[in-house]
């Protein structure tokens, strides 16, 4: 997205003084101020236009500020832009509280405070426009990460001095055989051969900014690969590139065997003198381009290169003649019958003793088989790219879909709660007793249902809310969870909680995980003589595993895959409340942090739920 030069604020009212008012409030060289004097207008340029703010007019003609800023937030494209509403109704709470229900961010009263006026707008729209930024920095950065993830290239970071493997992508695995888990952490010496480690060692010696070498390494399976390593050295760490070059050094080992067995070659070996002529030409030569050795010697080196190709030929046989060794060039050759193909081809000057006069030696490969492989290679990562763009699209509707029928659902709600509360003020003295048991079942049921959307909207929220991590005091945020509990509900159970290591992650977050398992080892053992939680955590190669365990109702482990679903719950609610979204909230922070969750238990004797969070 290209970034603008300046800031775009909508103002909407009916009444041109107020427009020109706020205009000239508000304006500065670094913002584009439109006006719109109706809802319609609004909406179409809110479509058709860039806006970062909208300033709306709560009350006017046809269509009022509410009802145009519940449509801009059920539209995709418009429901972030920020919406600050003006109205002369300051003393109305009930308008304040529907315009926050409707998505907006803050208020303006009339007659307008300048100073608070321009101060909230610079402060909406300096978060906006921040919001802009990061949204673009985070789409470059996942783009970055998956062409790194797709790459066929090891990538990886790292530590210039231990040799320690910070980051590395997935191609470490396609090549050698290792889980990323198993080489994270793990010394690249550890994969090298005696001889190459020594050489490893020698290279942190070095002061350089970049350096290229390559080494054996040993796969899974301990067969070897040698990779061509390229290096950026930066900040005390090592930013690699590292290919596999294996197939190569095996063609170079063949080479050098087949030196000496020249004519029996499956591949083009050729020598041809300073002006072109063809003096030597192997088995590997006719087979790949149809000519016979009495046919090859009597033509030029020209006669199978193509036209378009004779420039760079002349330019790499000058190199070869000023001593330059030329490895595996590709390029275009012909062959007798007129085909096209790739070659990958070496060449070197040597000397021809009977004549004393320098010659070239050339080796070639037809490579067309493989160039066409690797087309096929790339067009599959093509797919596959586009097939992760349009995996990630259909995750956005589907988000975007969840809180549209989540916030729709919550009209009809509020509708049901207020005439339920006035049938109970007019007429709950003259209704009997199996209408009043009935009336409270709508009410629960009503209240039920509103617990339900609201786990609902936590659950949508989660796609789009960035982490923001940070170490936590995981002790701490237990002991002001199980204070929050007790104020809120209360509970007979008796915890125990042993010493927690600290955590790295979005405390807000974790918080909620926190939240939703302790209330649920409370509500799941509630029904026990003696309900007794435990909450610690342990140190396995993994990192740590934080626990809350309690001796409950517990479950069967054979709908444990069911756990972390939405709306799958193991009991009947009769028996337990609860929507069934709470675990699934818990599932989806976990693993937004790269972690994992999964739990153990048996019925009616309790509970034990696990989690690991990435360290530090």
């Amino acid at each position: 997205m290209v970034k603008k030069d300046k800031a775009t604020i909508l103002i909407v009212d009916d009444k041109p003084a107020n427009l020109m008012a706020l205009e000239t409030l508000l304006e500065t060289p670094d913002r584009v101020l439109i006006n719109a004097n109706n809802g319609k207008d609004a909406l179409k340029i809110t479509l058709n236009r860039d806006i970062d703010l909208i300033i709306l007019d709560v009350q006017m003609p046809d269509m009022d500020g509410f009802e145009v800023a519940q449509i801009l937030k059920s539209n995709n494209r418009t429901k972030d832009i920020p919406i600050i509403f003006a109205s002369a109704e300051r003393t109305e709470r009930r308008f304040m509280m529907k315009g926050y229900e409707e998505g907006g961010m803050d208020y303006l009263f009339k007659p307008l405070d300048p100073e608070v006026a321009k101060a909230k707008v610079a402060v909406l729209l300096q978060l906006q426009l921040q919001k802009k930024e990061l949204q673009e920095k985070n789409n470059s950065l996942e783009k970055s990460a998956l062409l790194i993830n797709n790459s066929a290239d090891i990538i990886g970071i790292i530590d210039a001095k231990t040799f320690k493997i910070e980051e590395i992508n997935e191609a470490f695995s396609a090549i050698l055989g290792y889980s990323l888990s198993e080489a994270k952490e793990t010394s690249l010496v550890f994969f090298l051969s005696d001889e190459d480690r020594r050489m490893v060692q020698q290279l942190k010696k070095k002061e350089k900014e970049r350096l290229s070498f390559e080494t054996r390494i040993y796969c899974k399976d301990r067969s070897i690969k040698w990779l061509q390593w390229n290096v950026v050295v930066k900040y005390e760490k090592w930013f690699v590139n590292a290919r596999d070059i294996t197939e190569i050094k095996e063609v170079e080992k063949i080479r050098n065997y087949l030196a000496t067995v020249v004519k029996q070659s499956g591949d083009a070996i050729y020598i041809h003198d300073t002006e072109g002529k063809i003096m030597s030409w192997n088995e590997g030569a006719k087979d790949i381009y149809g000519y016979l050795e009495k046919e090859a010697i009597k033509m030029n080196v020209g006669n199978i290169i193509p036209e378009f190709d004779q420039t760079q030929s002349e330019e790499l046989r000058r190199r070869l003649f000023a001593g330059e060794k030329l490895q595996d060039v590709e390029a275009k050759r012909i062959t007798k019958h007129g085909k096209l193909i790739d070659v990958l081809f070496s060449a070197a000057t040597i000397l021809d003793a009977a004549s004393e006069k320098s010659v070239i030696s050339i080796t070639e490969r037809d490579i067309t088989g493989q160039k066409i492989a690797d087309e096929k290679i790339k067009q599959l990562n093509c797919d596959l790219q586009d097939n992760v763009v349009k995996l990630q699209s259909v995750n956005k509707e589907l988000e975007s879909f969840s809180y549209s029928v989540s916030h729709d659902l919550r009209a009809p709600l509020r509708a049901i709660n207020g005439y339920t509360k006035i049938i109970e003020e007019d007429y709950g003295a003259s209704l009997d007793e199996e209408a009043r048991r009935l009336f409270a079942g709508i009410k629960s049921n009503s209240d039920r249902m509103n617990i339900l959307i609201e786990d609902l909207l936590k659950l949508s929220r989660l796609g789009k809310k960035a982490l923001e991590k940070s170490e936590i005091n995981m002790n701490e945020m237990v002991e002001r969870v199980l204070a929050e509990i007790s104020r809120s509900a209360g509970h007979k159970a008796s915890v125990i909680s042993h010493p927690l290591a600290p955590g790295f992650g979005d405390p807000s977050l974790l918080n909620q995980v926190w939240t939703n398992l302790l209330s649920n080892a409370i509500k799941y053992s509630s029904r026990k003589e003696r309900p007794e939680i435990e909450i610690g955590c342990t140190q396995k190669e993994e990192g740590v595993i934080y626990y809350v365990k309690d001796n409950g109702a517990g479950f069967s482990m054979d709908y444990a895959e069911k756990l972390f679903n939405v709306f799958q719950r193991l009991h009947s609610s009769n028996d337990f409340e609860g929507t069934g979204v709470g675990l699934a909230i818990v599932h989806r922070i976990i693993s937004k942090h790269g972690g994992r969750i999964w739990a153990e238990a048996k019925v009616n004797e309790g509970a034990v739920f696990y989690f690991t969070i990435p360290g530090l």
